[in-house]
């Protein structure tokens, strides 16, 4: 069982999010919070098992740990042999999704749609356990149209062998509408034994600390785009200047090229970009330009234009 002692505590989390968690991100939080627990990008156990450029998302530096795999799919031997093959990468665990809302990723009967199939859900958490002594951890949702059913849920994902859940104060019909309830997660807490971290709608580590009660820890994810202090104190991000976030912005650029080409790097950056360049006269104009960059160049001579 994963002990809350193992991570600082109360455990601050970066969600896992497909296509802004990727190793460039996450090694850029690390340095400003050396205690947050990191996520890879949400990942199919069917692509790391057939595709070459699928197992590429889950390179990681040690300086990244703790650091936990995400994984989602419907087939439990896939994710018995996708484990086996991740335990000796070093990675501190393996968190299987059972909570995404994309239509395309229910559908195919993943993601949040094991909320609805209990077998299932526990099978994947079987064959996952029966491979590992990695921890193996849940991320899902309050349930698919209320929270009746959540405790039932997981405590059955424990008695098959989970060693800490983390729930999304939504239900998979909301999506992202709505404000996140976190008085099921409170409720679930007090009737499972495992570390429960709660997530939705946290905008900083101040509000995460306000809303934890009786929780374990907390997770962050919109809110850390282009924002990677936001686990910092209110007072200490404060101190953050905008020259600050230049120059943080450029580094994240930079190890995003690392491992990617030009056109690629500039293309998938701009979704970060509104994050770090905000709240100053002329911002709006200097995202425009930076967002229509077409060079590493031009892209680097424009944020340096900006302070």
């Amino acid at each position: 069982m994963i002990k809350t002692g193992t991570f600082s505590t109360p455990v601050a989390c970066l969600a896992p999010m497909d296509g802004y968690t990727d190793r460039a991100y996450r090694r850029i939080v690390r340095q400003l919070n050396p205690q947050v627990v990191l996520y890879s990008e949400f990942t199919s156990v069917h692509g790391i098992e057939h595709s070459e450029q699928v197992r590429k998302r889950l390179i990681f530096d040690r300086s990244e740990l703790p650091y936990f795999i995400q994984i989602f799919g419907n087939d439990p031997a896939v994710f018995g042999r996708t484990v086996q093959e991740l335990q000796d990468s070093g990675v501190t665990g393996i968190d299987i999704n059972m909570g995404c809302p994309s239509k395309k990723i229910v559908k195919a009967n993943t993601g949040g749609s094991l909320m609805k199939d209990r077998d299932l859900a526990c099978r994947i958490v079987e064959a996952c356990c029966k491979v590992t002594a990695l921890p193996v951890t849940v991320k899902t949702r309050l349930g698919w149209s209320d929270a009746e059913q959540l405790i039932d849920f997981v405590k059955a994902l424990i008695d098959t062998g989970i060693q800490m859940i983390s729930v999304h104060g939504r239900t998979y019909q909301q999506k992202f509408k709505g404000e996140a309830d976190w008085g099921p997660i409170y409720e679930l807490k007090r009737a499972v034994s495992i570390p429960v971290i709660g997530n939705g709608d946290l905008k900083s580590g101040d509000e995460g600390l306000a809303r934890l009660k009786n929780l374990d820890g907390y997770m962050i994810g919109r809110a850390s785009i282009g924002n990677p202090w936001v686990f910092w104190p209110a007072e200490k991000q404060a101190e953050i200047t905008l020259k600050d976030k230049v120059e943080k912005m450029l580094e994240h650029f930079q190890l995003l090229r690392q491992y990617k080409d030009e056109t690629i790097s500039l293309i998938e950056f701009r979704k970060h970009i509104t994050g770090y360049i905000n709240d100053f006269p002329g911002a709006k104009a200097f995202r425009s330009l930076l967002m229509k960059s077409t060079t590493e160049s031009a892209f680097t001579a424009t944020a340096r234009a900006i302070c």
